[in-house]
């Protein structure tokens, strides 16, 4: 019968799940490290970017805002797509901002790489647990009707195994949390380094206009 196969595959026991939960751990640990590395290596000095940056687009100076978005961050390099338009002779300011929104899709991209995965090791490794800790307790009660409930032995296995089982579950909310913690700490890391972008963007198109209405544009 089904149920019979069923049961014959749940009393292997749960330590297989406690291997998948290590492994996805694992994963977990090395996609955080990654991001970390990543954020560490991309990270934004805007108190020191800001006021050059406003100062060389009130100066109209193309040449020092391209100096200053040199680096390799999401604001430089949204920045940095709107500059190069300019440089390459396009005036429109409609143009230009596309540039700069496309140029952000592609930097949100990159910074939200693997992100996926530790939103979905967070969701879904509680659940890995908690199948584990039902495979154990299935196994402790199928020992248990094998030898006899009046079995002091059997008793004593029974709670030994469930207690056993339900490390399953505290482990897969051990890995959850901080799966869970880096992937939000992650996203509001790139929705405000997003907004920051799109602040400075208003101050490059507000540079284009004066630069149109003072007739400097192929300066750039």
């Amino acid at each position: 019968m089904l149920s019979q196969r069923l049961l014959s595959f749940s009393i292997v026991g749960a330590e297989w799940v406690l291997w998948v939960i290590v492994g996805l751990s694992v994963v977990s640990l090395m996609v955080i490290g990654d991001r970390l590395v990543f954020f560490a290596r991309t990270r934004e000095r805007l108190d020191v970017l800001e006021p050059h940056l406003t100062a060389a687009l009130f100066r109209r100076d193309w040449v020092a805002v391209r100096a200053l978005l040199g680096k390799d961050t999401l604001v430089r390099n949204v920045l940095r797509a709107g500059v190069e338009a300019i440089s390459n002779g396009q005036p429109e300011r409609g143009a230009v901002e596309q540039a700069m929104l496309a140029a952000m899709a592609r930097e949100r991209a990159r910074y939200d790489r693997r992100l996926t995965i530790l939103a979905t090791i967070g969701n879904n490794v509680p659940f890995v647990g908690l199948f584990g800790t039902v495979l154990g307790i299935i196994t402790a009660f199928s020992q248990l009707g094998r030898v006899g409930a009046a079995s002091g032995a059997a008793n004593a296995y029974v709670m030994s195994a469930i207690g056993e089982a339900l490390v399953a579950t505290a482990a897969g909310i051990v890995v959850a949390i901080p799966a869970v913690a880096a992937y939000n700490f992650a996203k509001a890391h790139v929705v405000g380094r997003a907004k920051q972008a799109e602040a400075l963007m208003r101050s490059v198109l507000a540079g284009l206009t004066r630069s149109e209405a003072g007739g400097v544009v192929a300066a750039a």
